[in-house]
């Protein structure tokens, strides 16, 4: 069973650009991590200050592996200073994933 993931960072006023290019630093070396099904950044529509991962690992252990990685240290170092909260969930896949292409 894999380990959906939702966390949300909510920027503090002025520094929205700053963890925008934070945060876009690392997703092409996270998709390439064993263990990475999915991970994708977002910002909120309606609250721009808002930045919302979705990521898929294939375990607890490789959330875990890409959480000590090295090329997440920056964001472990500069990411406090530029936000006013985050959380995260640990999810359970009940049903659903990705939709198939039709012919």
């Amino acid at each position: 069973m894999t380990l959906p993931v939702i966390a949300v960072f909510v920027a503090k006023p002025g520094f929205e650009e700053k963890l925008e290019q934070l945060f876009r630093s690392v997703v092409d070396t996270t998709l390439g991590e064993e263990g990475c099904i999915s991970y994708q950044i977002n910002r909120d529509r309606a609250d721009p200050r808002r930045f919302v991962f979705i990521e898929e690992w294939q375990s607890q252990a490789d959330l875990d592996r890409h959480l000590a990685a090295p090329h997440m240290k920056p964001l472990s170092e500069q990411v406090p200073a530029c936000i006013e909260s985050s959380y995260s969930l640990l999810l359970t896949k009940l049903a659903g994933g990705a939709a198939s292409a039709g012919e």
